[in-house]
């Protein structure tokens, strides 16, 4: 029944030619589409092949009973109205027809009017079949895709509807509880009946209060609905979940229904935690040391930095994010931090400089490590620097370098006798006047304190030994020793060892310098 001949079409079945006329001129005048058949077998064909809105069909025909058309298109097409016009007033031929199916039935001769108003309230029926059947249709597939949705949804779903006769918040209002929901907590549905109280009792202590007032905010002044909480397991452990719901209001404004649906959110909330923890150990550990860490993007502007810059150049984060260096420090160090941090992102690997900053006591020096920080792709977005401060290590370099000149240009002076003593490497430096004095070739024999020894009388050597050893451990400033050297010509010579410590920042001490003396004995 698939070609369609007009919105309104009518099959009229009736062998009266003359009857056939009558109908069709009053058919076509009132804008139906008409199309005849005089036979049971010629009618019940196009039934089978033509789509009609009705039929008009008389009981006596040629080669058969009207009533087979009758019960073919009942087969076909229940909804599908016949209005039986016959001569025929028997009970089981007008009444019988009915029960057969037929819509209506008219006797012959028949009221032309009476026709009209028949057919159309048979069609207007056809229409509402129609519209009624699509629709049930339509709704049917809506219910069969929102139970393929919750069937293969990983959220739950709830439906509550308030009774009138107590409020919205009674343990007994019904609420219909999706199995997913339930698997979730993992209840049976006997565990977990349909009714609010299922998931009321099963609300963590400290969120109750929080989760019915965001409710109420929403069934009495129509907030959105949409809030995280904790629900308790059949395991006896809580899990977080994130529940989203509409209300629906009748006319007077009153809540009579509220449904939503309930997704677990406990994963993402142990990865939220565990990203907190993250975050707050490195935040501890960059606020804890004596390094300046920062981050700008690559347009230079500051993203992070630490408790030690705020410290440092007195600003705090909220003072200097969003601002770059030009904002902060002077115009050339500002020009020398931001070249750095673009050879870094040119470069997209990390750098070391050494970089220079105002402090309130004067220019610190700062060995400053900086490399990218790169997104999925590889592209840098940011900088991050970790600067020390150096400046009291390059003094005492500094200071260091100074002292050896002086020192090696001393060593080289005449007629002074000069001595040095590493207690860091225990190299022992003199003059070649030192060497003359003990007997020496110049430079023949410098170089340890087991040299030194060797030059020293052997009665001596333990008494020098003891000095040199409390010379490494006094906390004075001044060191004195003295021996014997017995001399090539069979003399004894008296070496006396004066000299100053040097200490370090810390106080610990890591030169000797000073000078040798001599008196002179004979050999008995």
């Amino acid at each position: 029944m698939s070609n369609v001949i007009h919105r309104n079409s009518v099959l009229v079945v009736e062998d009266n030619e003359d009857l056939v006329i009558g109908l069709q001129d009053l058919l076509h005048h009132d804008g139906y589409a008409v199309t005849v058949a005089g036979t049971v077998a010629g009618a019940i064909e196009l039934v089978r092949t033509h789509h009609f809105n009705a039929i008009l069909l008389d009981l006596g025909l040629p080669d058969g009973d009207g009533l087979e058309v009758l019960k073919e298109t009942q087969r076909l097409d229940p909804s599908l109205p016949v209005v039986i016009v016959t001569a025929d007033i028997s009970h089981d031929r007008t009444v019988g027809s009915l029960t057969e199916g037929a819509f209506a039935y008219l006797t012959k001769p028949y009221h032309r009017e009476e026709l009209r108003q028949t057919l159309r309230r048979a069609i207007g029926v056809k229409e509402l079949v129609v519209k009624v059947e699509r629709t049930e249709h339509l709704l049917s597939q809506s219910e069969e895709r929102l139970e393929l949705v919750i069937q293969g949804s990983n959220d739950g779903f709830w439906d509550g509807r308030f009774p009138s006769s107590e409020p919205w918040n009674s343990p007994r209002t019904p609420v219909w509880w999706s199995p997913r929901v339930k698997t979730m907590l993992g209840y049976s549905d006997e565990e977990f009946p349909d009714v609010l109280e299922s998931w009321a009792s099963r609300l963590h202590p400290e969120d109750t209060n929080r989760v019915f007032a965001a409710l109420t905010a929403h069934i009495e002044h129509r907030d959105p609905y949409d809030v995280e909480y904790r629900l308790l397991t059949k395991a006896g452990e809580y899990g977080w979940f994130r529940a989203r719901g509409q209300a629906i209001w009748d006319d007077a404004g009153q809540a009579v229904r509220m449904a939503g649906s309930l997704q677990c959110v406990t994963d993402r909330k142990h990865a939220e935690e565990a990203l907190r923890r993250n975050e707050q150990l490195l935040q501890d550990i960059i606020n804890n040391t004596t390094a300046v860490i920062y981050v700008k993007d690559t347009n230079g502007r500051y993203l992070l930095i630490n408790r030690r810059f705020e410290q440092l150049f007195h600003l705090t984060m909220s003072q200097i994010v969003d601002h770059s260096d030009h904002d902060i420090f002077p115009k050339d160090i500002a020009d020398a931090f931001r070249a750095n941090d673009v050879a870094v992102l040119e470069r997209n690997h990390a750098m070391e400089y050494e970089e220079y900053a105002p402090h309130s006591d004067g220019l610190h020096a700062y060995i400053s490590i900086k490399f990218p920080l790169c997104d999925g792709t590889g592209k840098p977005y940011a900088t991050c620097g970790i600067s020390t401060d150096i400046t009291e290590r390059k003094r005492i370099e500094d200071a260091l370098h100074a002292s050896d000149r002086r020192r090696r240009l001393a060593l080289t002076a005449e007629p002074v006798r000069l001595w040095d003593w590493d207690l860091q490497t225990g190299q022992l430096y003199w003059s070649p006047e030192v060497d003359t004095l003990l007997g020496m070739a110049p430079g023949s024999a410098r170089g340890t304190q087991g040299a030194l020894l060797a030059l020293v009388h052997p009665d001596d050597r333990k008494h020098v030994a003891l000095a040199m050893h409390h010379a490494m451990k006094s906390q004075h400033a001044d060191v004195r020793f003295e021996h014997r050297a017995l001399q090539p010509d069979g003399n004894v010579r008296w070496c006396v060892w004066t000299g100053k410590i040097i200490r370090d920042r810390e106080g610990h001490a890591v030169h000797i310098l000073g000078t040798v003396n001599t008196r002179t004995a004979f050999a008995t």
